[in-house]
């Protein structure tokens, strides 16, 4: 199909010549004479000619074209000077040659200017690297981000393959070093994280298990043995910076509670004494008072001191009556000093139980599913009641990550959760055992149950679609189901159900596998 000639001046010979110079490199034709006159022909409308020489506008063409190709190609030189003798002398054999040779130097300067683009852009993108990207993670090296700032210079100037070389030789030794460096930093950070889990565990041993700091030493302790990534320590620090100022408020109010009550006490005994010190003025003043009676036989004098008795005695229940009121409002205000010490307490104990679940699905933590797991095997066991769990693991977790993001997987395991906590009964507890792996207790609950109970959970799952970005996403799960024998150990339990949940993956996913029996369950 030809091509539109609307924009081409036919009546001028140097657009033709360009045109046909552009189809032959648009068609990916060879730029042979005999190509180019027929090219040539098809854009003017001519016919090609039954003899070898080119007609008069071919002519006339190449004549403009030696013309253009003298004032913007220099370069080429003898090759355009010979092509304008051979169209003035009408050798167009010559012509024919010449043609292709302008055609082939051409080619090579378009094919050496877009290498030269891309050397350039390459440059750059490499000078943009280290200083921008390499510079700012070796901050804590200064030497090093000095040597890379350096290095980005010497890229961005380097225009020759000498100072390419030099540039390559800088930037592998650059590269050595920041190899060492990262290394030693690995070794450092290791180091450190040693040293902290162990000053963490030893300032655990100094604890009483009750105590409110237990809950932040265990999450800190938890967090050190597993994998350190930037989002869980973000989450872990603000939910311990959370813990910690609520904590701070209680333990403020412990304090003003302590010392009220202390203050109360205090107060106490003072009246206590008055009261005390009071009662042994009064029998000093009944002792006198007997003292005198015994010693006079003078009426008007004995009802002296019968009066004075009498008001002696007046003004005793009167001391004696409000220190009694005293001693009353004082013992009330006591008891509820030490009724607010122990709401505060309680209060206390709830901040430490908040470290007891993962900060970001709010399932259990591994504290948590312990002390879950203790309660209740201790509860089947007391009343020969049937125990079962289910470790479940998220289908193409990875896949999720890779292809959206690892916020959408965080929304996803939130999602899982919060769906999960609505299914399951409330005596079910779900825990997060690490990654996209949960397990859920289901007390009172033999294995039959159990793989309905899970099964039941993937149906719910799959219709309550979880949205990411107004898209439906479909969840599922592989599970494995395990029902405790007596006496059997935790570890020993959740092993049973994640081999399980590993056969449930490796038969198709998405279903619910049931543990194999322990030797216990075979001989009964």
């Amino acid at each position: 199909m030809a091509e539109p000639t609307a924009n081409i001046n036919l009546g001028k010979p140097t657009e033709v010549a360009r045109e046909t110079l552009r189809r032959l490199a648009l068609r990916k034709i060879a730029p042979t004479p005999d190509n180019y006159q027929a090219l040539y022909e098809e854009i003017v409308g001519k016919p090609a000619a039954a003899d070898t020489s080119p007609p008069d506008g071919a002519a006339a063409a190449l004549s403009g074209l030696v013309t253009d190709l003298s004032l913007h190609h220099p370069a080429l030189g003898s090759v355009v000077d010979v092509l304008g003798d051979a169209v003035r002398n009408a050798d167009w054999k010559l012509a024919r040659k010449q043609l292709g040779l302008v055609s082939l130097q051409l080619k090579k300067q378009a094919d050496a200017g877009s290498e030269t683009e891309s050397l350039a852009t390459l440059r750059e993108l490499l000078a943009k690297t280290l200083e921008l990207a390499l510079a700012a993670l070796l901050g804590h090296v200064p030497k090093l981000a000095e040597d890379a700032q350096r290095l980005a210079a010497e890229v961005r100037a380097a225009h020759s393959a000498a100072a390419l070389r030099k540039a390559a030789a800088g930037l592998k030794t650059l590269w050595f070093h920041v190899d060492l460096n990262a290394s030693q930093l690995m070794d450092q950070q290791e180091m450190l994280k040693r040293i902290l889990l162990l000053l963490v565990e030893n300032i655990g041993e100094l604890l009483d298990d009750d105590t409110w700091l237990r809950g932040q030493i265990d999450m800190v302790q938890e967090m050190l043995t597993g994998t350190l990534r930037v989002p869980t320590l973000q989450d872990i620090e603000k939910r311990l910076k959370e813990v910690v100022y609520k904590q701070g408020l209680v333990k403020h109010s412990l304090r003003e509670a302590t010392a009220t009550l202390k203050a109360t006490m205090t107060t106490f005994v003072s009246r206590l004494s008055d009261a005390v010190v009071t009662s042994d003025e009064f029998q000093n003043k009944l002792a006198g008072h007997i003292e005198q009676i015994s010693s006079t036989e003078d009426v008007l004098e004995l009802n002296r001191i019968l009066e004075n008795l009498l008001h002696d005695t007046r003004a005793a229940q009167t001391d004696t009556q409000r220190a009694r009121d005293q001693l009353i409002l004082e013992r009330d205000a006591a008891q509820m000093a030490e009724a607010r010490i122990r709401h505060l307490e309680g209060e206390l104990a709830q901040m430490s139980a908040l470290v007891r679940e993962d900060p970001l699905t709010h399932s259990l933590n591994r504290r948590g599913l312990d002390e879950e797991f203790v309660r209740e095997v201790a509860r089947a066991d007391r009343y020969q009641t049937a125990f079962s769990v289910a470790v479940l693991d998220i289908d193409n977790f990875k896949a999720l990550n890779d292809l959206r993001g690892h916020q959408t997987g965080d929304e996803a395991l939130v999602h899982l959760v919060k769906v999960a906590k609505e299914a399951l009964r409330v005596t079910d507890h779900i825990a997060r055992l690490g990654g996209e792996e949960f397990l859920i207790l289901m007390p009172n609950t033999g294995i039959d149950e159990a793989q309905r109970t899970v099964a039941r959970l993937q149906r719910t799952l799959t219709k309550q679609y979880f949205l990411h970005n107004n898209e439906r996403v479909l969840i599922t799960f592989s599970a494995g189901v395990a029902e405790r024998a007596g006496g059997e150990a935790q570890d020993t339990l959740v092993a049973r159900a994640d081999a399980a949940m590993y056969q449930a993956k490796q038969t198709g996913k998405n279903r619910v596998c049931r543990a194999a029996a322990t030797m216990h369950d075979t001989e009964k």
